[in-house]
């Protein structure tokens, strides 16, 4: 009997830990629910014959009523975003996380540059999109989806392919066309990115102010990364039909943060502003990182790295030491010797809340996932799952703590910085920018 008791409490012990690691998503999950609300029944019958079991249905019954209750939210139903994955009053609440069954507006362009504007679950399928712009366009004979990147690089995306829209580089767009067309498809103007930089702008704000609202928005963006959404990322969307758009914008803002370093720099043809534009970089890098927000950190070290603001021999020299000095001992974190050791030496020695250089925890992720069969002999290969585990605890380690930064740190003209970190316009394209960049300093003879 005592064997039997233990085993059934493990698994009410298993189920509980199941449903808090899940949360909101159990919403989504249909066949979920109904196994939870049945699972809950049995647990109830039992614990009348069994006393020891009735001190863990309290908490199951929680679960069950509050999965139930914010089913039935109307604050909890899905919402429909915006292009940019903002709803329209998102200045005044705080950022909800995206859900698959979300809709979103979204343009779709044509191989004339036209749009077509449709509404669909943020989590739709290629063939769901091809649908409802065949429903727009009145005719969707042969019709591919192509994502194009400023470059012009071109992807036909697969039928059975999901988060296309929150997968696209920071300056792509999706186009709709018949297969026969492919070839004539070119990115759109406004895919070039802005050709004046906002130095006027950006260097009246402090560069305190700067970190410290980029920091803000980073933590929102990691805050509603569900954990699930790096497995999903791992073994494939497509296997799960699930959105990982929370974890793909907050990737996005990455790349983002990057490209803004060196779109301004390349953008400043002043030399002498462009030695200001460095130490004010430096400078927003080091309190990023004295906010323990190392995603941003980290990018905008990769901005300074880049090879077209790298080159800029001329502009680097006339530096002074003492950021020279900073710049290489960040440079030094990011040190990809012995496995990433000095950034994981570093960030060990910090408390939560923190936020994570997310791309490093994707690349274990996926070496762990590549590296090791999910089943061996027919049985699941649960020193992968352990290691695969580990990195999703990591995630959860870091948002442990509540994020609360001193809100007197925040200057009186808050808010324009605010949106200005928000509403970043980048260069995404590298090869325009190695261009300007030898404008700016011709190679040498």
């Amino acid at each position: 009997m005592d064997y039997a008791l233990n085993n059934k409490r493990r698994v009410v012990r298993l189920v509980l830990q199941w449903a808090a690691v899940y949360g909101d998503l159990l919403q989504e999950d249909e066949v979920a629910m109904a196994f939870l609300e049945e699972f809950y029944v049995s647990v109830s019958d039992d614990a009348r014959m069994i006393a020891a079991l009735k001190e863990q249905l309290p908490e199951l019954e929680r679960i069950v009523k509050q999965i139930s209750e914010d089913a039935k939210n109307p604050q909890k139903k899905h919402k429909v975003l915006l292009q940019h994955f903002n709803t329209s009053d998102e200045r005044a609440q705080k950022r909800q996380p995206i859900r698959g069954s979300d809709e979103v507006l979204f343009k779709v362009y044509c191989m004339d540059h036209t749009y077509t504007t449709i509404r669909v679950p943020v989590a739709a399928s290629v063939r769901e999109v091809i649908s409802a712009v065949a429903d727009k366009l009145g005719s969707g004979e042969g019709l591919i989806i192509v994502k194009i990147s400023s470059g012009g690089e071109k992807v036909v995306l697969k039928p059975n392919d999901v988060s296309v829209f929150t997968t696209l580089t920071v300056n792509g767009r999706l186009f709709a066309c018949p297969r026969e067309q492919f070839d004539s498809l070119t990115p759109l103007p406004e895919q070039e990115g802005p050709t004046v930089g906002t130095v006027g702008t950006f260097e009246l704000m402090s560069s305190k102010d700067l970190a410290y609202q980029m920091t803000i928005y980073d933590w929102e963006l990691f805050n509603c990364v569900h954990e699930l959404e790096l497995i999903y990322h791992t073994f494939g969307r497509h296997n799960f039909k699930k959105t990982t758009a929370n974890l793909d914008l907050f990737l996005r803002r990455f790349n983002e943060i990057q490209f803004w370093v060196v779109t301004e720099i390349c953008l400043c043809s002043q030399p002498s502003k462009r030695v200001q534009l460095l130490k004010k970089f430096i400078k927003i890098a080091a309190h990023c990182k004295e906010y323990k927000n190392l995603n941003s950190f980290f990018a905008i070290v990769m901005g300074l790295s880049n090879v077209a603001v790298s080159r800029l021999a001329l502009t680097w020299e006339k530096l002074p030491s003492k950021f020279k000095k900073f710049y290489a001992e960040f440079e030094s974190l990011m040190d990809p010797s012995r496995n990433h050791r000095a950034y994981r030496l570093t960030v060990a020695k910090l408390e939560p809340p923190l936020i994570p250089f997310m791309p490093l925890l994707i690349k274990d992720m996926t070496f762990t996932h590549e590296g090791n069969k999910t089943f061996i002999d027919n049985l699941v290969n649960f020193e992968k799952m352990r290691m695969i585990a580990n990195t999703a605890r990591t995630v959860r380690y870091c948002r442990s703590q509540p994020f609360n930064l001193d809100a007197a740190q925040a200057n009186k003209n808050h808010q324009d910085v605010r949106s200005y970190v928000r509403q970043l316009n980048v260069i995404d394209n590298q090869r325009t920018l190695s261009q300007m960049s030898h404008r700016l300093e011709p190679r040498r003879p």
